[in-house]
């Protein structure tokens, strides 16, 4: 069985997936996007000394220049739950990303794409225009994505373009079977508290250096890869570039990382049959 622990970052999903590990010696697996990049830690809150003596998988797996994506981790995560549940009776995917643990778990198929399309030129596109083009190529999935989100705009033309067939035409077709068997849980909390948590996070991230964390990864990589569109890491970019003020750069962070947390809420919500429980002691009395 896999036991898939998710919700929202501040939840304390990582602390439960802790404890069940080790009561039920099973392996983890990073079911967090940003996680899986090597060298961003502070932003992801990222603490691999937290998991000692257990076995992990999925973090750190992927520099900032190559890049993970959703069709990367089910292409790597699927083959490896396979062979996790040959070995052990439990299998614990902790995260937050909500579609990668989709795609991996449901028969979430990608068609082959056509490297032969070239995307370049739509890099020069405002973010309407990109928008507008793609109501035209995919109505239903232009009414889904959010004008300003340019990255999930682009990813559902390229689909388009590449696949000859729309977005929401390949969504259709997936019949949302299971292919393993799993158990989602999560844990509840007070959205204002929620908030309140993942605000003092900020802080503690810049305290512990996040500054310093972005500043190297930037003189290592530069400041286009993808990874770095993560929420903290663009924001302190634009720091360092100096578009922003730091004050102005920790508001930004905080108000993106509360957005994300409704978002993520009622992604779990709505995309998985979850158990929501009030605690980790209660979770762990149950399970």
């Amino acid at each position: 069985m896999i036991y898939v622990i998710g919700g929202p970052t501040g939840s304390g999903k990582t602390s439960l997936a802790i404890q069940l590990a080790k009561q039920w010696q099973a392996p983890i697996v990073n079911a967090d996007a940003f996680q899986t990049y090597q060298g961003m830690n502070i932003g992801t809150n990222k603490d691999l000394h937290q998991f000692q003596n257990l076995t992990t998988y999925m973090f750190d797996t992927v520099t900032p220049a190559e890049g993970m994506t959703v069709a990367r981790y089910q292409q790597t995560v699927r083959p490896l739950l396979t062979t996790l549940l040959k070995q052990h009776a439990r299998v614990i995917m902790v995260g937050g990303t909500g579609l990668y643990i989709k795609a991996t778990l449901y028969d979430f198929a990608f068609l082959p794409m056509k490297p032969t399309v070239d995307m370049a030129k739509y890099e020069t596109w405002s973010n309407e225009e990109l928008h507008a083009y793609l109501a035209k190529l995919d109505g239903l999935t232009s009414t889904k994505i959010h004008p300003h989100n340019r990255r999930r705009v682009l990813r559902a033309i390229a689909i388009c373009l590449t696949t000859g067939e729309k977005k929401s035409e390949q969504e259709a077709k997936q019949t949302k079977q299971l292919l393993y068997p799993a158990t989602f849980i999560g844990l509840k909390v007070d959205r204002l508290h929620l908030y309140a948590r993942v605000i003092a996070r900020v802080d503690a991230m810049f305290n512990q250096g996040l500054v310093d964390e972005v500043r190297q990864l930037v003189t290592q990589y530069g400041n286009n890869c993808q990874a770095f569109q993560a929420i903290g890491y663009k924001e302190v970019i634009g720091y360092l570039t100096q578009r922003y003020d730091l004050a102005t750069t920790k508001t930004m962070i905080k108000q993106a990382t509360t957005r994300y947390v409704k978002r993520q809420l009622t992604y779990f919500r709505h995309q998985f049959p979850m158990q929501w429980y009030g605690s980790d002691v209660e979770a762990m009395a149950s399970l």
